[in-house]
């Protein structure tokens, strides 16, 4: 019993440490340089980049499920609990992906390391979090949309969510390339690589959970 609660106390301290500490690090390293400002992470992972990455993958589950279950307002009534589950975890494969695609193509160049592969999907699936946050916002003012809406056709929300839709996958990109760059891999080879890399993510992490829960 003592040793079950030791160990969760440091994992809560570590928890508490990234979203006091390190998370606010990586936001203002994300937006207020938003061309280069990750590239010296990605070019040297912290110590605790593992545990970062897990913590930021779980956050971005917990957003997803909670967010979800809020947006979709009186609907939520007609909806099993395994939906919003799917909602949940649909971003948390596209992360996974866009690990395994940055793990693949630093590995044909010899320059792959697992645990900073994660970071990079961790850090490039944060986008993902604000979809849901400006989910959430439409959903107070009456425009709200359904998140099952979104996976299936991302650019079938009107112009307004169109639009933010096409600049978190931007965004998205843009760390992806950075994550490259750090490697040592030629920039217009990350160009290229960065999009394309994004936009199979995306496809095969919808696409997979939709296998298995249909």
């Amino acid at each position: 019993m003592e040793n079950n609660q030791s160990n969760d106390q440091p994992l809560a301290s570590e928890v508490r440490s990234f979203y006091q500490q390190d998370f606010k690090h990586l936001l203002l390293a994300f937006f207020q340089d938003p061309v280069n400002g990750l590239y010296s992470i990605f070019a040297n992972p912290p110590a605790k980049g593992f545990m970062q990455s897990v913590i930021m993958m779980v956050s971005v589950f917990v957003l997803y499920f909670a967010g979800s279950y809020l947006a979709v307002g009186d609907a939520r009534e007609y909806m099993k609990f395994s939906s919003f589950l799917t909602i949940g975890i649909t971003p948390v494969f596209i992360m996974l992906f866009i690990t395994l695609f940055s793990f693949v193509i630093k590995a044909a160049a010899g320059r792959a390391d697992l645990k900073g592969e994660l970071l990079t999907g961790a850090l490039g699936g944060l986008p993902l979090g604000l979809v849901i946050v400006m989910l959430l916002i439409l959903s107070l003012f009456g425009e709200g949309m359904n998140p099952f809406t979104l996976f299936s056709s991302p650019l079938g929300g009107g112009w307004l969510m169109t639009l933010a839709v096409l600049y978190f996958f931007l965004m998205m990109v843009n760390t992806f390339q950075q994550s490259l760059r750090a490697s040592g891999l030629k920039d217009a080879l990350a160009w290229y690589l960065s999009p394309l890399s994004i936009i199979i993510s995306a496809y095969l992490g919808v696409s997979l959970v939709q296998n298995l829960v249909y």
